[in-house]
């Protein structure tokens, strides 16, 4: 059967702390307030026979969270295991931590196996996650997320973003700063960036919307669409997958256009003033080796 403990452990930090959080099982939510302490709830979750294994549990559970002036080290330790059909479904140890932290504050998380998510924090993030859905939101300076499997969001950030994923859909919206996207499998959509943008893909396909700096996006294997301004010199590459552009023709540009296996098609009106580089106006090379290339006026 399945024996609950609930820890509650608070710690004095001041109003700028470090939370470095390691989980074997369980969700974390990390959730930055106007304080000056640490809060962790952990609700420890054994499946076991005897009620004292679960109070050990509990116990090694809040032994494993220390202090050392402003950081505070959180680190899930290894718990009881059931063998068998119970693990299959879902009735191994677990534990869920439910983290406050002031502010201002940096936090790294790294999670085996859960969903993280982290919001309202005015400090760096760094974040990995081997297994489950990862979302990070309101936050003012980097982001840094790793997910190995599961979903991505990422969303209202005032600084820059880098993400490096192998399996799941990513999203990022709203960044005040760079992005940078490394991913393997799964599709990506982009919105909202201020700085400039760089996105790998091996396989999915690619929807970005309204970027006012640099693009470089390159693609092995998916469609790639852009809709917006072009305000600065842009790089999209495909090795096997069509590309889109659908632009606002109030902000010209020069386009380098050609696919080697598919048609290149325009429906934006001629520039004027011939066909050279207008001055000061942004370059946009597209590139594709088996798929086609359009461009077409924003709606």
């Amino acid at each position: 059967m399945e024996h609950v403990r609930t820890i509650t452990r608070e710690f004095e930090t001041g109003e700028k702390a470090v939370l470095h959080l390691e989980s074997r099982s369980g969700a974390v939510i990390v959730e930055g307030r106007e304080t000056g302490r640490v809060v962790i709830d952990a609700v420890v979750r054994v499946w076991t026979d005897l009620s004292v294994e679960a109070d050990d549990a509990a116990r090694l559970v809040e032994q494993a969270m220390e202090q050392d002036a402003h950081r505070v080290i959180v680190r899930m330790p290894s718990l009881p295991r059931r063998e068998g059909w119970a693990v299959l479904f879902g009735q191994g140890s677990r534990v869920d931590y439910h983290v406050r932290v002031p502010l201002h504050s940096a936090v790294r998380v790294l999670s085996k196996s859960g969903s993280v998510q982290i919001t309202h924090v005015e400090g760096v993030v760094h974040t990995e996650v081997m297994s489950g859905k990862l979302g990070v939101d309101d936050i003012t300076g980097d982001v840094t997320a790793v997910s190995r499997s599961g979903s991505l969001l990422i969303e209202r950030v005032r600084g820059d973003v880098k993400v490096e994923a192998r399996s799941g859909k990513v999203v990022v919206n709203h960044v005040r700063g760079k992005v940078e996207i490394d991913a393997r499998s799964g599709s990506l959509e982009v919105g909202d960036v201020e700085g400039d943008l760089k996105v790998g893909s091996r396989s999915g396909s690619i929807n970005v919307d309204d970027v006012r700096g640099r693009m470089s996006v390159k693609s092995r294997a998916g469609s790639t669409r852009y809709r917006g301004k072009v305000l600065a010199d842009s790089d999209f590459e495909a090795l096997a997958g069509s590309i889109h552009l659908a632009v606002d023709t109030d902000y010209p540009f020069f386009v380098d256009a050609e696919s080697y296996g598919g048609s290149v098609r325009s429906d934006l009106p001629p520039r004027r003033n011939g066909a050279g580089r207008a001055e000061g106006g942004p370059k946009v090379r597209l590139r594709t080796r088996a798929g086609s290339i359009r461009l077409s006026k924003l709606d």
